[in-house]
């Protein structure tokens, strides 16, 4: 008479197999926002890592994207700031610099809290895949007087644009790769023309 074997009691899987909830996805994407704010990443290197956050399904997925990230430790989900509407912030009080030329920006740079930039005639080109935010809610503000405005923005960041353009064109690509709800720098552009044009890029 033969005998019959036992059937092996499943074993759980190990703590990087375990899969996440969208609660674990928020508390992850809230940390690479203070990632953001603390000059760790810029803001290419956010969108990038928050989008594979919102894709993760097991723990590992999550523990790559905060591995070379020091303290603190992630935020609760229920702490991550929400977004705050425009009317709650006002714009810099005049241009940090004013120039007769061009201004140019780009590679890693550091965008402070409220930042403003003009030229007389010429034109301002600011691209911001590189750029560290020194806090979660940015505004920054360009004015040309005869020019144009150029502005490069990641995909997965969110943006407010407004100002005015008395003679010319205003164009603005807009993003719904991230969910309205998601936690994430907000970055708030200001940028008026008198003679010119306007363009938000997403690259």
């Amino acid at each position: 008479m033969s005998q019959i074997e036992p059937t092996p009691t499943p074993q759980p899987p190990g703590e990087d197999r375990v899969r996440v909830s969208d609660s674990d996805r928020e508390v992850v994407a809230g940390r690479l926002n203070a990632a953001v704010s603390e000059g760790y990443l810029t803001l290419e290197e956010f969108t990038e890592r928050v989008g594979q956050a919102y894709a993760a399904r097991t723990r590992a997925d999550l523990n790559g994207l905060l591995s070379d990230l020091p303290g603190p430790a992630p935020v609760a989900a229920s702490q991550v700031e929400p977004y705050r509407p425009p009317e709650q912030r006002t714009r810099p009080r005049g241009p940090n610099s004013i120039a007769v030329g061009s201004i140019k920006k780009g590679g890693r740079w550091r965008l402070d809290r409220d930042t403003a930039l003009g030229v007389v005639v010429g034109s301002v080109k600011l691209d911001l895949r590189g750029a560290e935010l020194a806090a979660p809610d940015v505004t920054l503000a360009a004015e040309t007087v005869l020019g144009s405005i150029k502005v490069w923005v990641p995909y997965g960041v969110r943006v407010v644009v407004d100002g005015t353009t008395v003679v010319g064109t205003r164009r603005v690509d807009e993003d719904d790769r991230v969910p309205s709800h998601a936690a994430g720098p907000v970055l708030r552009l200001r940028l008026d023309t008198v003679v010119g044009s306007v363009k938000v890029f997403r690259v």
